[in-house]
């Protein structure tokens, strides 16, 4: 572990707060609603929110992936809306790929009340084409 030096005479440097533009949400779905729409929207507006955090953008109930005949399906109709939405009131997005959707799950664990999976995926690769689809060509 390398040492951590803390030289009090040397002349301090200011810490960028860049905390402080973002504001946490909830569970990504909750991000369809209208009322949710609205209330960001005046946070932006009246209080400089930049950023919003959001979990979930890859659960079940955002609709992402399922398995049909074998084949796995992808639809970012939800995550779309809930972008463009973003972006429409100059705000960005501060994306957190967390839980599983079940089709890519390695087991059952849930939390909450809307059933996240915590498991890891079963298979990377599968895991992986999912985000680079999600995301795009970089």
């Amino acid at each position: 572990m390398p040492d951590f030096i803390c030289n009090l005479s040397e002349p301090g440097r200011p810490l960028a707060h860049v905390w402080e533009h973002t504001v946490g949400s909830d569970h990504a779905p909750v991000a369809l609603r209208a009322d949710w729409q609205s209330q960001l929207q005046r946070c932006h507006e009246e209080l400089g929110f930049r950023h919003v955090r959001f979990h979930g953008l890859m659960c079940d109930d955002m609709g992402t992936v399922i398995v049909h005949d074998d084949k796995f399906l992808y639809s970012f109709f939800n995550a779309d809306q809930i972008i463009d939405f973003l972006l429409s009131i100059g705000m960005k997005p501060f994306v957190e790929l967390s839980f599983m959707p079940q089709a890519l799950a390695s087991g059952s664990t849930t939390v909450f009340r809307y059933r996240a999976n915590v498991t890891p995926p079963r298979d990377g690769q599968q895991c992986a084409t999912l985000i680079g689809t999600l995301v795009g060509p970089g």
